[in-house]
């Protein structure tokens, strides 16, 4: 195990190409546009690395070795500096990352929250007029010890369905040092397109190291969006009266059904629905006339008239998000079906 204490420096070879048209732009200009709303913004990964003699975790791989070192030397290279590489980290428990590809919980190795250290979030850019989707990650937060350089990996990844193996699409290495940690820096992928409905997440591995050799390294599986071939995210909504949830899907590429072999929409459902919502959940303070009864799971997509995929929604939303939003979701389906 004592090998794995050795030589743990920072993670990427690659600093993030500028041939992209996101690379060439500024933090600012960045936010600029997110707060336009030109950008949507989806904070998947929180990553923490602390500067604490006392305790810590690392994530036990050797690839981390390798290429913070080879991002070590790079550093050495281009401002003269010298930074110690035979050091030994503190002794600390070395954790094996259970890495599990079939679940749909959150996998994360987290170092101590003690002491000095920095807080990275990373995560997704969604710009929806070009239909493309890029990984981000920024510094949040430096506490006091300001690192002499980060670095690390975060891989874009997709699937068809969020409890099932991702592919990797994309990956950023990144390095921040000089004046990129002052400045708290924000680096970008390249774009890539969206053609299909999937779900989309970042996995983020990350080590600091500080002017002493001290270094600690965080890993977090981030949290899954939905977006369809538009890149539009799956709208969200909870009914505010009985807390009914419109959950998400589990699976992007559900099969379009033809009218004839899907269930029928059933023309009492909606006065027998309203029936059971007040005598489970009492009277709402909305009027009936100003809601549409939604199938969660649309019936074009195999979805059924029971009631616990029905759920009220305003009729302005539902025309105007959700149904805009099921009618990019598939493949090859007709305009104009029912959702």
């Amino acid at each position: 195990m004592k090998k794995y204490l050795l030589s743990l420096l920072a993670f990427a070879v690659l600093l993030i190409s500028a041939s992209g048209s996101y690379a060439e732009d500024s933090k600012n200009s960045i936010q600029d546009r997110i707060e336009r709303g030109e950008l949507k913004e989806l904070t998947s990964t929180i990553i923490d690395l602390t500067y604490d003699s006392d305790t810590g975790e690392i994530l036990n791989t050797e690839e981390i070795t390798s290429i913070h070192l080879a991002a070590i030397e790079e550093f050495e290279e281009e401002t003269g500096e010298t930074l110690e590489k035979n050091f030994e980290l503190p002794e600390q428990e070395i954790q094996e990352l259970p890495f599990e590809e079939n679940t749909d919980e959150e996998v994360t190795l987290r170092s101590s929250q003690r002491g000095s250290g920095v807080r990275l979030k990373g995560g997704l850019v969604i710009d929806e007029r070009n239909r493309e989707i890029l990984s981000y990650v920024t510094i949040d937060e430096i506490r006091r010890a300001r690192p002499t350089i980060i670095t690390g990996k975060l891989t874009l990844q997709y699937s068809t369905n969020r409890n099932k193996a991702y592919r990797d699409e994309d990956i950023l290495n990144y390095t921040f040092t000089g004046t990129e940690l002052r400045e708290k820096e924000t680096k970008l992928s390249d774009p890539v397109s969206i053609s299909d409905t999937n779900f989309w997440r970042v996995v983020n591995t990350s080590v600091a190291t500080w002017s002493d050799g001290y270094s600690d390294a965080d890993h977090d599986v981030g949290k899954e969006f939905l977006l369809n071939k538009k890149g539009i995210e799956y709208p969200k909504y909870r009914d505010s009266h009985s807390r009914i949830k419109m959950v998400v899907p589990d699976e992007a590429d559900l099969a379009w059904l033809p009218k004839s072999q899907r269930e029928q929409r059933d023309p009492g459902v909606r006065k027998e629905y309203i029936k059971w919502y007040e005598n489970k959940y009492g009277v709402p303070n909305f009027n009936w006339s100003d809601v549409d009864i939604h199938h969660i799971i649309p019936l074009a997509y195999g979805g059924y008239n029971d009631f616990d995929n029905l759920i009220p929604l305003p009729e302005d939303f539902h025309r105007q998000e959700v149904t805009p939003w099921w009618a990019s979701y598939g493949k090859y389906v007709p305009d104009g079906d029912d959702y």
